[in-house]
């Protein structure tokens, strides 16, 4: 009985210290098995990038985690002109299908007076007022004509008569070139109502797309406006809009014609009879309209329902907007904008327990009985019992008795 009890004692204390590892020992986390995230805007001026915060749903079969804010103020990104008022909405949700991941997520850009909205299938933001977004001012003040460049085209006889007053017609010319540009005061707009984008993770669907509501964007020009983009409300997958401004170059030149005559007039006017005004007027057009040439290329750059996929994930940005490398030459400060970038998967499935292996319970040990003789050989040397060995065998029988006495009292 007392070794049985040791035995168990021994077991006990084993469990314990086996628990207490167990304790000690940090859970391992289970992987998400489903993922959706929302950006509402992303800026980059000048270099400098900002944006209103990334927020981030995840599920690993216990229940949604989510980082950031669902609905970021317009003060989260920081000193920049670009956006002063408006609405940003940025939503995303998950949860476990049938062991399975899904996944929704939508964001966007909207005027005051939208309404937030749960993440639906296409919508996160209801129309509010249209939002007036200045996009970037167009710098063209370092345009300047060139004495060689001028002179270019005229036959010897017209650069005979333009010499001796070359120098205060150039000046002249400059002038009126300084002051169109100064009231030109240039500037890229967008027009937009609400931007937002969408997408859709689940088993055997992968979805998205893009909603804009009275967007569009223009060019304003010495109080006039030119129409350079007007954004479909439903765009197909990645549709590229490219703009050339040849409409502000026809602008700029006809407020310079009107300038330039007027210099030419003061300048050339003892040589009037000499000199062809018209020509001159072409060639002094011609040289900056050689200098506007890159406005005509491909400035702004825009990308709506742009879309990247890949095995059980989709990315969607509502509107990506870039100005080009070809404006960097008039001073334009670099823009990129990316309005409503929505993000689902990669989902998985939660995978089962692996079944435990049976195990035999160990018996208790048993205790060792202690080994009394059942017989003794008789005589002396092998051949009898004499009176020695009967008290020994007494003796022996009597501690054998005491032992188990005291063991007993013990127990």
């Amino acid at each position: 009985m007392t070794t049985r009890r040791t035995a168990a004692r021994i077991a006990a204390a084993a469990t314990a210290g086996s628990l207490v590892l167990l304790t000690g020992t940090p859970a391992v986390a289970a992987e998400p098995v489903a993922r959706a995230s929302a950006t509402a805007l992303r800026l980059t001026i000048g270099g400098t990038p900002a944006d209103s915060g990334t927020y981030s749903v995840t599920d690993d079969g216990s229940g949604e985690k989510r980082e950031g804010s669902d609905s970021p103020a317009i003060s989260v990104l920081g000193g920049q002109d670009f956006l002063q008022a408006g609405t940003l909405a940025q939503k995303a949700r998950t949860q476990v299908e049938g062991r399975k991941g899904a996944s929704a997520a939508c964001s966007g850009l909207a005027g005051d007076g939208a309404v937030l909205v749960e993440v639906d299938e296409g919508s996160c933001l209801r129309p509010g007022d249209n939002l007036e977004l200045d996009a970037a001012n167009l710098d063209l003040s370092n345009l300047q004509l060139v004495r060689s460049d001028f002179l270019a085209g005229f036959d010897q006889q017209l650069q005979d008569a333009l010499r001796p007053v070359l120098d205060p017609l150039l000046a002249g010319l400059q002038t009126a070139l300084e002051q169109v540009l100064t009231s030109a005061d240039a500037a890229v707009v967008l027009d937009l109502g609400a931007v937002q984008s969408f997408c859709v993770a689940r088993p055997g669907e992968i979805s998205g797309g893009t909603t804009l509501a009275g967007a569009g964007a223009s060019l304003r020009l010495a109080g006039q406006e030119v129409d350079l983009l007007d954004l479909p409300a439903d765009p197909a997958p990645n549709t590229k809009l490219v703009t050339d401004l040849g409409a502000v170059v026809d602008l700029l030149l006809q407020a310079l014609r009107t300038q330039f005559t007027q210099a030419i007039d003061g300048v050339l006017g003892p040589l009037g009879q000499v000199v062809d005004q018209a020509e001159v007027l072409t060639s002094a057009l011609g040289t900056v309209g050689e200098q506007l040439a890159p406005l005509e290329e491909n400035v702004l750059d825009v990308t709506l329902n742009k879309q990247e996929r890949g095995r059980d994930r989709i990315d969607v940005t509502a509107l990506d907007l870039r100005l080009l490398p070809a404006a960097a030459s008039f001073g334009v400060e670099l823009l990129n904008v990316e309005i409503g970038h929505s993000s689902c998967g990669p989902n998985g499935r939660i995978q089962p327990d692996a079944p435990e292996e049976p195990t035999t319970p160990t018996p208790d040990p048993q205790p060792e009985e202690p080994q009394v003789p059942t017989s003794v050989p008789a005589g002396s040397g092998g051949a009898g019992l004499g009176t020695g060995g009967l008290l020994v065998i007494l003796l022996t029988a009597l501690g054998a008795g005491v032992v188990t006495t005291r063991r007993s009292l013990r127990g």
